[in-house]
């Protein structure tokens, strides 16, 4: 889709919004693929442009917006506080962009794993030593 010109996505788009065809129709008419057409009515719908580009992340200005989300939520994990974020500014945003504005605010969080640990092992009291477990058994020669 990044090789489709931007000014073609607009005219695409607004042959669409005006009821000038189907997907497939308009596909056909600009010479593009039918799933392009959803894709750039999806984009419009969703972002409000056409324009294709990476997820941006918390602008400086609204930092302080973000430390204050952080604030309410103390115990919030990445994936929460970007839901939050979402939420609250309607903008789609990655965690690592979460991660990097907590680290543009300074604000450190203990690291979480997602992965659950198997049981603890047994200590030092519990388990034997050379000499206990050998009791018993014939020593050869």
């Amino acid at each position: 889709m990044n090789s489709v010109p931007l000014e073609l996505r607009r005219r695409i788009v607004e042959a669409y919004e005006s009821n000038e065809g189907t997907y497939f129709e308009l596909a056909q008419r600009f010479g593009v693929g039918e799933a392009t057409v959803y894709r750039l009515v999806k984009l419009k719908r969703e972002r409000g442009d056409v324009r294709v580009g990476p997820m941006r992340g918390i602008s400086e200005e609204e930092l302080p917006a973000f430390v204050e989300l952080v604030r309410q939520s103390p115990g919030a994990t990445l994936e929460q506080l970007k839901r939050a974020w979402i939420a609250k500014t309607r903008q789609e945003l990655s965690l690592s962009s979460v991660a990097r504005a907590l680290q543009r605010a300074g604000i450190s969080r203990p690291h979480v794993s997602g992965r659950r640990r198997g049981p603890a092992r047994a200590s030092s009291s519990g388990s034997q030593t050379r000499s206990q477990s050998t009791k018993g058994r014939k020593r050869c020669g």
